[in-house]
């Protein structure tokens, strides 16, 4: 992995900007002043998945709202909370990224390097480029223009077909075979390439661990297919540590269209008022508790909701920031880092913690253990204020949630069962200012929210949670244990925040790790069926808490599983456009009904005659 310098995006800038549009791919993607290095079109491709604050926060909309990793932001909640359709929203991933600057430039270095021996890593390079792309493409919308996607200038193709899901899936495993047999660490490779550095031999493990992911799509469509591409994949070798992690590590950079990373930035960014503290995104209770093993018991004093112990991942992933003046970019302020100590004034407050009985609050902004979270799909602020019914608000209702109050320096000094030093320094935090309820829920960590933090593509977490699962489904592709595959995906999933800086020192110990495994997940995986594939889906899913995109791809093909965390709970069925369900694709752009007519229609009428997003892709069967 390596670091994009601000130098090399400014030479990226030329190559990467363009047309917004497919009918204006007409002009050469690879001149400005001569040919441009393929070199420079490597990284350019690789930044496209999650450079861009404005498209990181489109993707939080649709779909990150249906995956129920984090909510509360008001664009996020009000079109993908509610299922309430946004055709600009819909056309972001399709018309201002993915075909202007990815696919333009895919096409571009397929040119320059297919018919060149002399790069042929290059062309390998761009076939894996091409399948990582095109997959978010079409299991976001299903039938897209595939082969003729991007050739406007090199082949005059200005209004492309659209590709029926099949053949593109059919592509795929073509494309990949085709690098995997073509990598020579004998020929020249991109020192620029921002996975690897141009290691040839992570490429490959990359590829056969991509072959993979695209295997397991079709368990549903084709499942004697994706066992025999899984089979092919694991013989051609899939990778066998962190160290071949797919990412791109960003750089500290708040521009809008900067080198920072999109994801973290508009976290940070969408703020809205001092009130809800550094951003409005807060951690769902669905995702707090997957994060945990709860505690079954219900307690008649404060707290009534508990946990018997935490996953060692929760608290580089979540936090809790006191900021009294709202945001501080770029260096966040005045914000002070107040976890455990607001952990400790919840669990003993009474005022905070909903009613006693636990069957009551199956949906509500609940307290367990001192830590407040927020029901997915709704609003971090406003919700306090209201019941169902109440200026129109039919999210979870007061009598069934902890409507926490906001706390004061008074409040702390009465909180007998902290220690007089942690309320002296939650005092010095707060001040004299009254700290509202959705600043004291969990947020995402500073850890994840740095905008030079990285983003996965692929880890080798993912790569062995996926080949648990085939050993729990029974195609036999090796003689290791599920529990064995299982253990080895967790121990890495927690040990690849290492990327994000965290030290050596706030990194979980390996026994940490080891007994919040063997007690409370091993065993489920061990149950075998259906326990065992929630449990490997869950890792799967936790994974994926900034990549919404292949976290709702893994969540549909598996027909919902997490099943207990990714419920769809249509809080607002008097606004809903989705049929009171999760919606199941992503509508074409508006634009393609004029600009590509007949070929948009030829697509819609596979699908019964209409641009619907509760129809199912072709590879998830209902």
């Amino acid at each position: 992995m390596k670091k994009l310098s601000l130098y090399l995006l400014s030479a990226l800038a030329a190559v990467a900007g363009g047309c917004s549009d497919l009918t204006e791919l007409n002009v050469n993607p690879t001149k400005a002043n001569g040919s441009i290095d393929p070199s420079l079109l490597v990284p350019t491709i690789q930044m496209s998945h999650s450079m861009g604050r404005q498209n990181a926060a489109r993707f939080f909309t649709y779909p990150g709202e249906w995956v129920n990793h984090w909510s509360g932001s008001w664009g996020n909640v009000e079109y993908g909370g509610k299922g309430i359709r946004n055709n600009g929203y819909f056309a972001r991933l399709w018309q201002d990224l993915f075909y202007p600057e990815a696919v333009k430039n895919i096409v571009a270095l397929e040119n320059i390097a297919d018919n060149d021996p002399e790069l042929v890593n290059y062309s390998a390079i761009a076939k894996v480029l091409r399948v990582e792309t095109f997959l978010k493409l079409t299991d976001c919308y299903g039938d897209v223009p595939y082969f003729e996607g991007g050739q406007g200038y090199y082949q005059s193709i200005f209004s492309p077909k659209y590709d029926r899901q099949e053949a593109i899936y059919n592509d795929f495993f073509e494309r990949l075979d085709g690098a995997l047999a073509q990598f020579d660490a004998s020929k020249s490779s991109p020192s620029t390439d921002c996975y690897f550095g141009g290691d040839v031999e992570k490429w490959k493990r990359f590829a056969a661990s991509l072959k993979l992911r695209v295997a397991m799509r079709l368990i549903k469509v084709k499942p004697d297919v994706a066992q025999q591409k899984a089979r092919e994949a694991f013989a051609a070798g899939v990778m066998t540590s962190n160290a071949d992690i797919a990412a791109v590590k960003h750089a500290e950079d708040y521009e809008t269209l900067g080198a920072g990373n999109g994801y973290a930035d508009i976290i940070l960014q969408v703020t809205g008022n001092t009130g809800l503290g550094i951003t409005q995104y807060k951690m769902t209770t669905e995702f707090f508790k997957s994060l945990c093993a709860m505690d079954p018991q219900q307690y008649t004093t404060p707290p009534y909701r508990r946990y018997l112990a935490l996953d060692p991942r929760l608290l580089l992933i979540a936090g809790v920031y006191v900021t009294t003046s709202g945001a501080g970019l770029p260096a966040w302020g005045d914000a002070v880092e107040v976890t455990e100590l607001m952990r400790k004034f919840n669990a003993g407050y009474a005022g905070n913690q909903g009613p006693a009985d636990l069957a009551a609050t199956p949906d509500g902004y609940i307290n367990i253990g001192g830590y407040l979270t927020l029901p997915a799909q709704d609003f971090t602020y406003g919700g306090g204020n209201q019941g169902p019914g109440e200026n129109g608000y039919q999210g979870a209702a007061k009598t069934r949630s902890v409507w926490a109050q906001g706390i004061t320096s008074a409040m702390v000094d009465a909180a007998t069962w902290m220690t007089e030093d942690e309320r002296a320094e939650l005092k010095r935090a707060i001040g004299s200012y009254t700290v509202p309820h959705a600043m004291y829920r969990l947020s995402p960590s500073r850890t994840i929210m740095a905008v030079d933090s990285p983003w996965i593509h692929m880890s080798y977490a993912e790569t062995q949670f996926l080949l648990a699962e085939t050993t729990v489904r029974g195609w036999g592709i090796d003689t290791e244990t599920a529990e064995s595959r299982f253990a080895k995906g967790y121990e890495a999933a927690v040990k690849q925040f290492s990327l994000f800086g965290v030290s050596a020192a706030d990194m979980p110990s390996d026994e940490e790790i080891r007994d919040y495994m063997t007690t409370y997940l091993l065993p489920e995986v061990a149950a075998g069926g259906t326990r065992a594939l929630e449990e490997i889906n869950k890792q799967i899913w936790i994974l994926h808490f900034m990549d919404p995109i292949e976290a709702w791809s893994n969540l549909r093909r598996t027909d919902g599983m997490p099943t207990a965390y990714c419920k769809w709970y249509n809080r607002y069925p008097s606004e809903n456009q989705s049929n009171g369900q999760r919606p199941l694709r992503l509508t074409y752009p508006i634009e393609e009904q004029s600009k590509n007519a007949a070929n948009w229609q030829e697509a819609v009428d596979r699908m019964g005659g209409s641009d619907d997003w509760t129809v199912p892709v072709w590879w998830d069967v209902q």
